[in-house]
């Protein structure tokens, strides 16, 4: 399903969101559908509102409660950081805090989902399969990602590389991603991703869009365009262009 135009178009789009400031790495799309998929996603006043005015200290705080996840596969301490930057964290959509903790900082969540990421000795809970599937870029280091299909409750393993672009091993490469387009509203996690999906086969998927309003839009896509889209997403979230974090 095409919901958006070429490549020129989608960096028309995001253009004044560059990747330093936490914009899509545009670089890392190659397919087109991913693109589309990029496009209809991420929109402008969503980037806007996530990244528009963001200053250097929020972004640090940001940067440092998902790295903190990345080594202790936890949140740090709410008292780590100011109750303005823990606010404006959140009314971006970027941080949310449940009962003075912060329960999720995407792709991360503090509480076990269907979506778990092993980075080295340390294991963190994605808060849906694109998230997942594009941690290993935003932490510049390989990750052994497993998925459970909604349907059957099947666990799909996939390794990814080192550079987080590419599968280098699958236990289903059937898999399919669904990621659903829909309003966000104030958290994503809370819309949004409750349609962006693993399934163990592209059957399991299709009964699943069967269950769905006639009206839902989405892409299906392979494990690699999810991997892209997922890349593409949050790699800038860490890392700059020509960073890597140390495994």
């Amino acid at each position: 399903m095409a919901l958006a135009g070429d490549l020129q178009k989608v960096s028309e789009k995001f253009m004044g969101i560059s990747v330093e400031k936490g914009g899509p790495d545009l670089s890392l799309l190659s397919d087109p559908k991913v693109r589309d998929a990029l496009s209809a996603l991420m929109n402008e006043s969503r980037l806007a509102a996530r990244w528009g005015g963001l200053s250097p200290r929020t972004r640090q705080a940001h940067q440092a409660i998902l790295r903190a996840f990345l080594t202790k596969g936890a949140p740090p301490a709410t008292s780590e950081f100011s109750a303005e930057t823990l606010a404006d964290l959140s009314a971006r959509d970027l941080v949310h805090v449940r009962d003075d903790e912060i329960a999720l900082a995407y792709p991360f969540s503090a509480r076990p989902t269907d979506f778990q990421v092993r980075l080295g000795g340390v294991t963190v809970h994605a808060i849906c399969a694109v998230d997942a599937l594009g941690t290993a870029a935003m932490a510049g280091t390989a990750a052994e990602v497993t998925c459970t299909c909604p349907i059957c409750r099947t666990g799909v393993s996939i390794n990814i590389a080192s550079d987080g672009l590419a599968v280098e091993h699958a236990s289903r490469p059937e898999a399919r991603v669904w990621t659903g387009v829909k309003d966000v509203g104030a958290c994503a996690a809370e819309s949004q991703c409750k349609t962006m999906l693993l399934f163990c086969a592209p059957e399991h998927l299709e009964a699943w869009r069967r269950s769905q309003p006639s009206s839902a839009r989405g892409f299906d896509l392979s494990l690699a365009e999810a991997v892209q889209l997922g890349a593409a997403i949050f790699r800038p979230f860490i890392q700059a262009p020509g960073d890597r974090v140390a495994s």
